[in-house]
């Protein structure tokens, strides 16, 4: 809308920095397509790895060096190509915003820090590795889940509020399934962000934009 199609009208003056807005926030916020198929990638391949490593119980089909390795070569190339990325699309930004990116990030590392180490205290006090996969699966769903709500609030960014609200619902079914098949869990969780970045596409008002939009009022 042209600025002499609004003169003098308050509500189209609003509703057009309201655009304004929203297309600056699209600008500056990670590709919810990128993100989404980075994600559905990493845990299906990293947790069909894992659970390749335990089924069957009596010769698993890979051993569990190369399935670890697998997963996590998986995870942390996701959390690096996340990272760039996200760093890349906010590099425009300055300000509060700026502080307020990097704290947020930074949060990221400092919890899966806390979360290894306090699975490393576990591990150390006898529980046994197959116990230990309802911790990590639930433990790193409830870091990035609560992270990613958080984010959603933050920027009131609808994607993030659907990708937070997913990885919580996966962890709490993986934690009703006993270990190891909890990884499937972990599986299909990564098929529903394949999905999520097929509807992003198809149907983008569906899974992104704004959670509460502005009003006139």
């Amino acid at each position: 809308m042209s600025d002499s199609e609004h003169d003098g009208d308050p509500s189209a003056i609003l509703r057009a920095i309201d655009d304004e807005q929203r297309q600056a926030q699209r600008a500056l916020s990670p590709n919810p397509v990128l993100l989404y198929t980075t994600w559905g990638v990493a845990w299906i391949v990293g947790f069909l790895a894992f659970y390749a490593t335990f089924v069957p119980a009596e010769r698993p089909v890979l051993p569990f060096a190369a399935g670890a390795a697998i997963g996590a070569a998986v995870l942390v190339g996701a959390i690096v190509l996340s990272a760039v990325h996200s760093a890349r699309r906010g590099a425009g930004s300055r300000g509060p915003s700026m502080v307020q990116g990097a704290i947020y990030g930074n949060a990221f590392g400092v919890a899966f820090t806390l979360m290894g180490l306090l699975g490393w205290r576990l591990m150390s006090a006898g529980v046994s590795v197959e116990t230990m996969l309802s911790y990590w699966l639930a433990a790193s769903c409830l870091v990035v889940g609560i992270l990613i709500v958080v984010g959603a609030a933050m920027w009131n960014d609808r994607s993030q509020l659907i990708f937070g609200c997913w990885t919580l619902a996966v962890g709490f079914v993986s934690l009703a399934v006993a270990p190891p098949h909890n990884l499937l869990v972990g599986v299909v969780g990564g098929v529903g962000f394949l999905v999520l970045a097929v509807l992003e596409v198809v149907r983008p008002r569906l899974t992104s934009g704004q959670i509460a939009r502005a009003t006139d009022g």
